[in-house]
């Protein structure tokens, strides 16, 4: 079987378990390729009006596996976290996609539901792989193989690797943490090559992926009530973590326009900033943002940050 994995959404957190997993019991993977105009274009054709531009480059990764796979995996993420749930169009995403997407193959989209324990992990990896075997052992030694792939991304990331990119990062001009979702921060068409800008620039960028759970954990205490959310605790987590760090010299909030949970974060991430004195640069995106008014921005930015530093150094 050809299983296809879109490279979108939370692609970018799990990517080496599915892959690992479905290659464990004979499949061939296929991933879509990184995010084109095209692809970009044809999931905001797709797609509905009222989902953010992540959901809508979704669309489009997923339309262009179609008729390259026998099966698209897309689980139905109900919480990755004890007591937490994810965004409901992650949870409905299988849905949305059959409706809007045109001469679709069999959909793989497992409910994964960690509020129940362990019941739910292995309701999740038998629902992934019950149409390739029954045998459940077989699907669990695959996941076991799955999660060990995901623990070296994850070893890889606390060590300051960046996608794609090597682990030495240049620091000529100092760091600044980008937070924000995965798929924001990863996906160079869609935050319009933000990191690239910056390394090019001589900066070094952190992220939330680079903290350890106990670190974000630790941040989040800060909050009089957690967030309801398990992606929010990350990004609240890594930007109050940044904040307090004197060795960033700023953030930029990477977040997604027409997200209902970016609206609360956006405030709580300013207000801890704000009250460690720490410069913020909120970047919003959609299909209509211009590559001129966010080099700009950025640019305005920088030399802040410059202005900043020097100020300090008199």
């Amino acid at each position: 079987m050809r299983v296809g994995i879109p490279r979108a959404l939370t692609y970018h957190d799990y990517f080496p378990l599915w892959e690992t997993f479905f290659q464990h019991l004979g499949c061939e993977v296929i991933v879509s390729s990184a995010t084109t105009p095209s692809i970009a274009n044809q999931g905001v054709v797709l797609a509905g009006d009222d989902v953010c531009y992540p959901v809508k480059i979704m669309h489009g990764h997923v339309a262009a596996l179609a008729d390259q796979v026998d099966a698209i995996f897309i689980p139905r993420l109900l919480s990755t976290l004890a007591e937490t749930c994810e965004c409901p169009k992650l949870i409905g995403l299988a849905d949305m996609l059959r409706h809007s997407v045109p001469n679709l193959p069999q959909i793989i989209s497992p409910y994964v539901n960690l509020r129940l324990g362990k019941r739910g992990l292995l309701q999740a990896v038998y629902a992934s792989g019950r149409a390739i075997t029954r045998n459940p052992w077989r699907l669990y030694r695959a996941y076991c193989a799955g999660v060990e792939a995901l623990r070296l991304l994850q070893r890889a990331y606390q060590a300051g690797c960046l996608p794609g990119r090597s682990s030495l990062q240049r620091a000529d001009k100092g760091s600044i943490a980008i937070i924000g979702h995965p798929y924001n921060l990863y996906d160079s068409y869609a935050n319009l090559r933000v990191i690239d800008r910056l390394q090019n620039l001589g900066y070094r960028v952190m992220t939330p992926q680079m903290l350890s759970s106990k670190v974000l954990v630790t941040a989040n205490n800060e909050l009089h009530k957690p967030l309801f959310w398990s992606a929010g605790r990350t990004v609240f987590g890594a930007g109050a973590h940044y904040a307090a760090r004197t060795d960033i010299i700023g953030i930029i909030h990477l977040a997604s326009f027409g997200c209902g949970l970016e609206s609360l974060l956006i405030d709580l991430v300013q207000r801890v900033a704000n009250r460690h004195d720490k410069p913020l640069l909120l970047l919003t995106m959609d299909e209509h943002t211009g590559e001129a008014g966010v080099e700009t921005r950025l640019e305005a930015f920088l030399d802040m940050l410059a202005w900043k530093e020097a100020a300090y150094c008199v």
